[in-house]
């Protein structure tokens, strides 16, 4: 997977292209508030987003770049398709947890799984794999 194209909205978000064609706009909010992309807030050096070299993410002036992985699996998890609520809400059936029992379960809050289980937030990869993670210890 590499990143074809990149063209920085407002907002921090970034309209990404990846190899295959498929477009996908991307908030990087949450970096701006993190040690060494702070620069990014200035809307004219966010503007200033390019593909890194031979596609592998995307980078700005100064040395701050994100790397293809990163961006791709922040596309999912926005997108609500890193770990569908289908499939949340499967993983709680199958497994008797109500939302207080899931959310002791997985070190969360209730409210954040009554978020994840509505689809009122997209649910993290890695919330995905602590739910597999969870059946495999459990699994009788």
């Amino acid at each position: 997977m590499i990143v074809t194209a990149i063209e920085a909205l407002t907002d921090a978000r970034l309209r990404v292209t990846f190899s295959g064609g498929k477009t996908q706009e991307v908030s990087v909010a949450d970096y701006l508030d993190t040690p060494g992309y702070q620069n990014l807030n200035d809307p004219e050096l966010f503007a200033c987003a390019t593909v890194a070299e031979w596609g592998h993410g995307v980078e700005w002036p100064g040395d701050i770049g994100i790397p293809v992985e990163a961006l791709y699996r922040l596309a999912q998890e926005q997108a609500g398709t890193a770990f569908p609520v289908e499939l949340f809400v499967a993983w709680m059936k199958r497994n008797g947890l109500s939302s207080a029992q899931a959310a002791q379960a997985l070190g969360l809050t209730r409210r954040t799984i009554i978020y994840y289980r509505t689809g009122a937030k997209p649910i993290p990869l890695v919330v995905g794999l602590a739910c597999t993670g969870y059946e495999a210890l459990h699994a009788a």
